[in-house]
């Protein structure tokens, strides 16, 4: 009689780290050994804060030159209209203001406003 064996029949080199360091890998970590599978999470972190940083310089290089192409001409135009509203305010307010302190030739004199000692 010949019996039969169940189960997972797997060969001493599936059973390796795929880097081939010598030490058995894990399928929890692809394959690779925990030394060799924290070196590769190592490496996918550098390469992935690189990627970041290169993306991040050049989104801030892309608004920098945005900005110098609009602002020539939106800085001109605002501040001019500035300038003119400070202006026509500040000639309003002294107008009023000297308006209160000069007599007015429509209203009469007040009574009583000649003195006698």
């Amino acid at each position: 009689m010949s019996i039969q064996r169940r189960g997972i029949h797997l060969d001493q080199s599936e059973l390796l780290c795929k880097k081939g360091c010598g030490f058995y890998g894990n399928a929890a970590w692809q394959g690779f050994c925990s030394k060799c599978w924290r070196e590769e999470k190592q490496r996918q972190i550098q390469e992935d804060w690189a990627l970041a940083e290169r993306l991040q310089r050049e989104e801030e290089e892309a608004y920098a030159n945005r900005q110098q192409k609009s602002q020539p001409q939106a800085a001109v135009t605002p501040f001019n209209k500035f300038e003119e509203r400070k202006n026509k305010e500040k000639s309003s307010k002294v107008h009023t203001v000297t308006k209160f302190f000069t007599p007015s030739t429509k209203t009469p004199p007040k009574k009583g406003t000649s003195c006698k000692h």
